[in-house]
């Protein structure tokens, strides 16, 4: 395990970093979804500030409103999940395209994490979550980087090489 871990380490670092981003994005997919479904799940803050500023209340009240855009925040974010998924298991197939689309969409999703964020600290009071953006960010660049560095390019270039067969 410790030889299997050292030849692809980097792979493995890239794989699991990812697997962890994946698995909190799919967490927060899901209670948007449920939140969509049952609006008394929903923050009373997110209900009230969020929604209920500026008259944009709707034909459905707050609450309606409200459930409406967990709904759209859950397909959003589900959807990116369901790809961070795809790009996950091709990783640990060490396809190509995986690792291509692992650095364009891991990349994106760093930077954006990062612009996000920098707004969240800039804003006075600075939002308590932004901290979580930054290292968000951080977690999709790791990953990012993980994939670029050179063990992990030769990891896939000798992917299609077998080892010889020991005959005892």
């Amino acid at each position: 395990m410790i030889s299997w871990f050292r030849a692809h380490g980097t792979l493995a670092g890239a794989i699991l970093i990812a697997s962890g981003l994946t698995a909190a994005f799919g967490y927060i997919a899901v209670d948007s979804l449920l939140g969509a479904i049952d609006p008394t799940r929903l923050d009373s803050e997110f209900t009230r500030s969020a929604l209920g500023m500026g008259g944009v209340t709707g034909s459905q009240g707050t609450g309606g409103a409200a459930s409406n855009a967990s709904a759209i925040i859950g397909v959003a974010i589900g959807a990116v999940v369901l790809l961070s998924f795809i790009i996950v298991i091709g990783l640990a197939l060490r396809r190509d395209w995986a690792r291509e689309a692992g650095v364009v969409i891991y990349g994106f999703l760093g930077l954006m994490s990062f612009a996000v964020s920098l707004g969240g600290l800039s804003a006075d009071p600075p939002a308590p979550s932004a901290w979580v953006g930054m290292l968000t960010g951080l977690a999709n660049i790791a990953v990012v980087a993980l994939l670029l560095v050179p063990p992990t390019s030769r990891d896939f270039r000798n992917r299609g090489r077998r080892r010889p067969v020991r005959v005892a």
